[in-house]
């Protein structure tokens, strides 16, 4: 028996928790409801297992935005000047350096409305 647990990445994946640390959390629930004893293990779950989950919910989600994003017909796109403030992650080399970069806010407009208004 395949066990998905969509819920369960989504959840760690929000709150920031570790792989490992939300496989051990969802192994002993199972192990405390019964579903896992000493002679069926099946449904341990592993931090690899996680991550494929994870790809899979992220993948779908990807594909899910891109179609909604498809279909809807947009009338604009506006730079309204402001900019934010965000955090940049680069990779040289195995280091990863963080720094932050201003970014500018793009909004995307369905129905035309006055520009004033979106401030």
């Amino acid at each position: 028996m395949r066990l998905g647990l969509p819920s369960t990445v989504v959840v760690g994946d929000l709150f920031g928790v570790s792989d490992r640390a939300v496989a051990a959390v969802a192994s002993s629930v199972l192990h405390d409801v019964g579903l896992i004893t000493s002679n069926n293990s099946d449904l341990v779950v592993d931090g690899n297992k996680l991550r494929r989950e994870k790809a899979k919910i992220r993948k779908d989600l990807k594909f899910q935005a891109l179609s909604e994003a498809q279909a809807l017909p947009l009338k604009g796109l506006y730079f309204d000047g402001r900019k934010d403030s965000a955090l940049i992650e680069e990779r040289v080399d195995t280091k990863r350096y963080t720094r932050k970069a201003k970014e500018n806010i793009y909004v995307l407009l369905k129905n035309w409305v006055h520009v004033t208004l979106l401030i």
